[in-house]
């Protein structure tokens, strides 16, 4: 079968070598399978055409989907195994099929660390690269992939929500959905499918995605089990990863590393930073971190963030990522969301006109999360995921867990507005 990526608006002719050529339109549906069951039917002939066909993006958002569970395959030959077994972090091919579409010689590889990283012959987080062996090819223009294992998350269901949330508050956010994953036909249960942070990703979240984009995770030791959590200090600044965008150096992240040392205990503490920081944003990404129980996230771990160096306005952006700890009561780390420990968090709170206006994107936030809308949502992705959740087979919750977790998030949403505004004083 052809495949891949971006086409032009009208029907466009492409071939392959070995087949025939074939005529697609990008508006061709996709075909979801029965909602209701789950079970996913054999798909429209799907948008596929060669690189290069004009600036158009094939649409992606079928991917997505959360009517149904997907079925994705990964075909991992017995040197990609061995790979993986060995060399977990390093690309292995693979062939990759997504509800019968199929993209094959793809990287695969494993990820996570201390509390997510499974090993490929158990349940691992998977991402997938569709350019690892063929330069510039995209798929229905995604770079990447990532299916995520919910090995801590009993739920199944913490992404899902915690992405709606952000989204819901306004910030950009990952689109979401769920899968059963099957490696070389053997089931590995019920995962969720998670777009990953690229340069696609910018792309479709800002007018100029040609920034510096960093990646905030913390450093790991794999001989002596040792950790680096990474901010906005001398220390550790430079070790920030850089995904998208032009090497300088590290000169944006000292920029801001310089800045929040300057603008610390000034009485300005806004004023200072904010020549580096896009505020306004980053007062919101602190509010949602807070009403989802982040405690794997900057504020309070400085982990799990994305930082992106926006060139509309040369300030910082910060994005959410990885929430298998989200919705998690501070208290339970040792941590307070009184004394935050990342430095922009902390320094804002330590100054009394940043943290009023801190005050003042906790109100707008909770205005805007509809938690009547988001149980309703709750509740369809429980009925949809139900069956999958108690039944699979790399399962590491118990079944009492499962259940118990899921009404912890029923219980979290009518709760957090509550606490939130107990917390910050607001009536």
């Amino acid at each position: 079968m052809i495949l891949l990526l971006a086409c032009s608006s009208d029907p466009v002719v492409v071939g392959d070598s070995g087949h025939d050529p074939v005529v697609v339109d990008d508006s061709a549906p996709v075909d979801s399978g029965d909602p209701d069951t789950g079970d996913s039917a054999e798909p429209v002939e799907p948008l596929v055409t060669e690189e290069g066909v004009g600036d158009y993006t094939a649409e992606n958002d079928w991917i997505f989907d959360d009517s149904f569970v997907h079925r994705v395959d990964i075909q991992l030959s017995e040197d990609s195994f061995s790979l993986l077994r060995s060399l977990p972090y390093d690309w292995a091919p693979a062939d990759v099929t997504i509800d019968g579409v199929e993209a094959p010689d793809v990287g695969v590889r494993l990820r996570g660390k201390i509390g997510s990283f499974r090993t490929v012959d158990n349940k691992p987080k998977w991402k997938i690269d569709f350019n690892q062996y063929r330069d510039g090819r995209d798929f229905y223009g995604l770079e990447h992939l990532s299916l995520n294992n919910s090995v801590v998350d009993c739920s199944y269901l913490k992404e899902k929500l915690g992405y709606a949330i952000v989204g819901m508050a306004g910030l950009p956010t990952l689109r979401t959905s769920f899968a059963s994953v099957y490696v070389n036909g053997v089931d590995y249960g019920l995962y969720i499918i998670l777009e990953t942070p690229d340069k696609a990703w910018l792309e479709r979240n800002y007018a100029d995605p040609n920034g510096n984009f960093y990646d905030g995770k913390y450093l790991y030791d794999y001989t002596t089990g040792s950790y680096t959590l990474l901010d906005f200090v001398d220390s550790v600044d430079d070790y920030f990863q850089l995904e998208e965008g032009t090497d300088v150096g590290h000169a944006d992240i000292f920029a801001l590393t310089a800045a929040n040392t300057a603008g610390a205990g000034s009485g300005q503490y806004e004023t200072v930073t904010g020549a580096v920081v896009d505020w306004e944003r980053l007062h919101t990404h602190l509010a949602v971190e807070q009403w989802i129980g982040h405690n794997d996230g900057y504020a309070l771990n400085t982990n799990n963030y994305r930082v992106y160096f926006d060139p509309a306005d040369s300030l910082m952006d910060m994005a959410i990522w990885d929430l298998d700890y989200a919705f998690l009561e501070d208290s339970w780390w040792g941590m307070s969301w009184a004394n935050p420990r990342g430095v922009l968090a902390a320094g804002c709170w330590a100054d009394m006109d940043c943290k009023a206006k801190q005050r003042e994107a906790v109100s707008t936030v909770i205005g805007r999360i509809d938690t009547a809308a988001l149980d309703l949502e709750l509740d369809r992705w429980e009925t949809l995921t139900n069956d999958l959740a108690y039944s699979d087979p790399r399962r590491e919750c118990s079944v009492e867990n499962v259940a118990t977790y899921r009404q912890w998030l029923q219980d979290w949403l009518p709760y957090r507005t509550g606490y939130m505004k107990t917390a910050w004083g607001i009536p």
